[in-house]
């Protein structure tokens, strides 16, 4: 029997293909308004920065992107950028500057930048490349907070020249029972919670005061963490607000200087927004079952706003958390569910001091 063998001419397969005299890329032929809407979905500020390196278009078509994101590995002050010495994280700074609250923040296992590592610049910094930023997301490496055993926050706040509001969501998980969350009902747990996050929010903020001023068109500020443990938000009233506060009083007003004075030229030791007097309305719920299974240990639902903001009578202040809680986010899923749930239960007012 006679065997047949095919075979296939290679010279016509992998023959190149020699371009037209005319030719030339594709990408060039793009007006610069699509080429800039390509770059504003790309956002990563980082891969941003390596496409200037493509082109001398490129170069110049990058700073103009509007949407811009920026993950950073850490937070340090414009003015000590320059330094090689020691250059905690924001991690650090939230330990540092609620000392006196034993048990709030980071255990102390919690390292720091070691000297021989290659210095970082600040979010001001890296931002002042671009010219044009409309709205900015930054991301940070990890979330301010580090309670007890098997406890969790999640928090979304809004800022103008200081605190909007602020809506935060705490519980335990693994077996927790109510009895273990100390005296009175676990109430001086729930204010610890409250207060970390307050105390994390004002940082964050505190933070992103110079990015705010350096650009002129940025019309949305978002700063949250890998950990989706907190979100700080300034709308486009928000900035306007602080802006307007701004040129009014200079920098820092006497109230802040007294608080966040820089004494010693390194931010992170005594630099945050001062929280103003809140009210708190919390709801409680000792045992929250979501429908997927998952259970709650005294989980608890605080809405938090200034002294001063208007709202009136007890239905007034009912309907506007339920609206900024709708209208808030930062919580899905079973946090959004437990959210859902507990604006449904009675409610509690405290009132907190400046600080």
């Amino acid at each position: 029997m006679a065997t047949s063998i095919s075979t296939v001419d290679t010279s016509l397969s992998f023959r190149p293909i020699n371009p037209p005299a005319n030719h030339s890329d594709v990408f060039d032929r793009l007006p610069d308004p699509i080429i800039l809407t390509i770059l504003n979905n790309i956002s990563d500020i980082k891969t941003l920065i390596r496409c200037r390196t493509l082109s001398r278009r490129f170069n110049s078509l990058v700073p103009q992107s509007d949407s811009l994101l920026l993950r950073v590995d850490r937070v340090i002050s414009s003015v000590d950028s320059d330094d090689h010495g020691d250059t905690p994280s924001l991690i650090n700074f939230i330990k540092s500057v609620v000392k006196s609250i034993q048990d709030l923040i980071l255990p102390p296992q919690s390292q720091t930048i070691g000297q021989s590592e290659q210095t970082h610049y600040s979010p001001a910094m890296i931002l002042r490349g671009f010219e044009r930023i409309k709205d900015l997301e930054i991301e940070l490496p990890t979330g301010d907070l580090w309670l007890e055993k098997r406890a969790a926050i999640k928090w979304t706040a809004e800022f103008g020249k200081t605190l909007k509001s602020c809506v935060i969501l705490g519980f335990r998980c693994g077996g927790v029972g109510e009895s273990d969350l100390g005296g009175g009902g676990g109430l001086k747990t729930r204010v610890v919670w409250t207060i970390s996050a307050l105390i994390a929010a004002s940082a964050r903020h505190y933070m992103v005061k110079e990015i705010v001023k350096q650009n002129p068109y940025l019309r949305k500020l978002t700063v949250n963490d890998k950990e989706n443990e907190g979100s700080v938000v300034m709308n486009e009233l928000g900035i306007k607000e602080y802006r307007e506060e701004e040129g009014q009083n200079g920098n820092l007003n006497d109230e802040e200087e007294g608080q966040n004075g820089n004494l010693d030229g390194v931010w992170w030791r005594s630099s945050r927004t001062r929280v103003p007097a809140v009210w708190m309305r919390m709801r409680h719920e000792a045992k929250l079952e979501l429908s997927n299974g998952v259970v709650m240990e005294g989980a608890t639902l605080v809405v938090v706003r200034p002294t001063g903001s208007g709202i009136g009578a007890n239905a007034e202040e009912e309907g506007w958390d339920e609206g900024l809680v709708a209208s808030g986010g930062g919580f899905d899923g079973v946090y959004g569910e437990a959210v859902a749930k507990l604006i449904k239960r009675r409610s509690y007012l405290l009132e907190m001091n400046s600080f």
